[in-house]
């Protein structure tokens, strides 16, 4: 079992490593190009595959197929200021609309407390500026 370990880690190193390379954009490959990695690979065993993620593989890690973004392309709402600049509106017209609905349900109350004691506060907003 154990003369059978190095060679079964050696063949899985090289699948693996032989699949990431074919599952990577040719545009995101370091060092060499892809050709040239895959000889590397299948031809030295151990050195080829350590070679290949350590210096050729892309740097982001990402093989998913996912476009990378345009430059001057926010990379998240946070970085957007169109979008924080729409959240500040939201945001203020929210507060806004409470304040409005406060202010109303204050007046209510006065108003209902002026009706109680018979005196008070004439219409509301008349005697406040």
């Amino acid at each position: 079992m154990l003369r059978v370990l190095p060679v079964l880690i050696a063949l899985v190193l090289l699948v693996y490593c032989l699949v990431d390379l074919a599952q990577s954009r040719s545009d995101r490959v370091r060092a060499l190009p892809r050709w040239a990695w895959a000889l590397v690979i299948t031809f030295l065993p151990y050195a080829g595959p350590v070679g290949w993620l350590t210096l050729g593989r892309p740097i982001e890690g990402s093989t998913s197929g996912r476009p990378a973004p345009r430059p001057g392309q926010p990379l998240a709402p946070d970085d957007d200021p169109e979008f924080l600049a729409r959240l500040a509106r939201m945001r203020q017209q929210s507060e806004d609309d409470r304040l409005r609905q406060w202010q109303a349900d204050l007046e209510r109350r006065e108003r209902e407390l002026g009706g109680d004691e018979g005196e008070g506060p004439g219409p509301a907003g008349s005697s406040h500026a």
